[in-house]
C-alpha cells in the first residue's frame, strides 16, 4: 500500500529504531529530537508521494516501509523550493532538533560522497531503493520481499530500467534479501561510519 503523509511519524521512528547505530553516529552520540526525523521523512514523502510503500498490521500499525523514487533530482528540487532547507536551518539554530555543528557538517559531507558516488560512471541509475526498514518484531515474515516486489511494479510502471541501493557489507540479512529479489553487487562507496556495498538490479 502507499503511504500517506500521515504516516510519516511512524516512518521516523520505525527509521530510528532500525538503524541506532547510524543515527547516534550522525547525530554526535546523542539521538536527535524526534522533530528532526520527521523533517527529513516529510521532505522524502513529498518529494514523490506514490514512491512511499508502506506494510501496516492488522492493528494498523507500521511493520515496515520502502521509499523508491524514481528521480531523485525530485528530491533535491523539493528541498529547495519548498521551504524545507529555510525550515530545518531555524529548528537547528533555535535547538528543536537537539544537536550542534559538529552533526551538520558530517551529514553534508556524507551527502556529498553519496552524490559523487551516484555520478560515477558505471555507478548511475535512474531509481533507487533509498529507504527500506521492518519492525524488529515483524522480521522474517517477508515484509521486506514484499516491499520490494511493490517496488519492483511501480519501476516498471515508470519505465525504469536500472535501480541501486546502497547496504552495509556487514548486513548479511538485508544483502541475502536483495539478492533473492534480483540485486547484485556493483562497487563500494564510503561514508564517515565505513563502507557501503552498492547493488543493482535492471527491470526488464
Amino acid at each position: 500500500m502507499r503511504a500517506r503523509l500521515t504516516d510519516v511519524s511512524d516512518i521516523a521512528r520505525l527509521f530510528t529504531e532500525s538503524f541506532m547505530d547510524s543515527v547516534l553516529h550522525h547525530c554526535g552520540g546523542r539521538l536527535p529530537n524526534p522533530q528532526a526525523m520527521q523533517d527529513v521523512f516529510t521532505l522524502v514523502y513529498q518529494a514523490e508521494p506514490a514512491a512511499a510503500l508502506l506494510a501496516k498490521g492488522q492493528a494498523g500499525q507500521v511493520l515496515g516501509y520502502c521509499f523508491a523514487p524514481v528521480g531523485l533530482s525530485q528530491l533535491w528540487w523539493q528541498a529547495l523550493t519548498g521551504g524545507h532547507l529555510i525550515k530545518w536551518a531555524w529548528r537547528w539554530l533555535t535547538g528543536q532538533y537537539g544537536f550542534g555543528l559538529s552533526p551538520v557538517k558530517i551529514i553534508v559531507l556524507n551527502k556529498l560522497a553519496f552524490l559523487r558516488s551516484a555520478t560515477t560512471p558505471g555507478k548511475t541509475a535512474n531509481a533507487r531503493i533509498l529507504s527500506i526498514a521492518v519492525a524488529p518484531a515483524a522480521r522474517g515474515r517477508g515484509i521486506a520481499s514484499a516491499l520490494m516486489a511493490e517496488a519492483d511494479k511501480y519501476f516498471k510502471d515508470n519505465k525504469v530500467q536500472r535501480v541501486r541501493l546502497e547496504v552495509r557489507p556487514d548486513n548479511q540479512s538485508a544483502i541475502r534479501v536483495y539478492e533473492k529479489s534480483g540485486y547484485y553487487p556493483g562497487g563500494t562507496t564510503n561514508d564517515s561510519q565505513g563502507p557501503w556495498l552498492i547493488m543493482f538490479k535492471e527491470i526488464s
